[in-house]
């Protein structure tokens, strides 16, 4: 019995240091008007710069302690920095590489209409309509 209270601790241990750890990604939500969007994780990016889409918002940032980086060969530490950037209502994150030392999380509206690469000089010439 006193074997089985021991390997409970350790199996927890285990299982705790199994997660990435971003604390040196600290997330500092900022004020946003209105409601802070929704975001689920799986639709935050990172781009080298803020899209210049009617409607975006910077709804929070990173502070980078310690010349924390972001390690893309990492898929879990991504993910949990894309689930951080989610939880204050952001799709994009900008980040430029290592050195960097404050990111910015925005939110930046989806476009509603997405065409193929082409679609936009069809549509010009009158072969496709939006309807489609």
């Amino acid at each position: 019995m006193k074997s089985l209270r021991l390997l409970v601790p350790a199996i927890l241990l285990v299982g705790c240091s199994s997660l990435p750890d971003v604390s040196n990604w600290r997330a500092e939500p900022l004020p946003v008007q209105g409601e802070r969007p929704v975001v689920p994780a799986y639709e935050v990016e990172f781009l080298p710069v803020v899209p210049a889409v009617p409607g975006t918002m910077i709804v929070g940032r990173f502070h980078l302690l310690n010349n924390a980086v972001l390690p893309y060969e990492n898929e879990e530490y991504v993910q949990a920095v894309k689930q951080l950037a989610a939880q204050m209502g952001g799709n994009t994150v900008v980040y430029t590489g290592p050195g960097q030392k404050l990111v910015t999380v925005a939110f930046v509206p989806l476009e509603e209409v997405n065409y193929h690469g082409g679609d936009e000089a069809l549509l010009e010439a009158g072969v496709l309509t939006e309807d489609f």
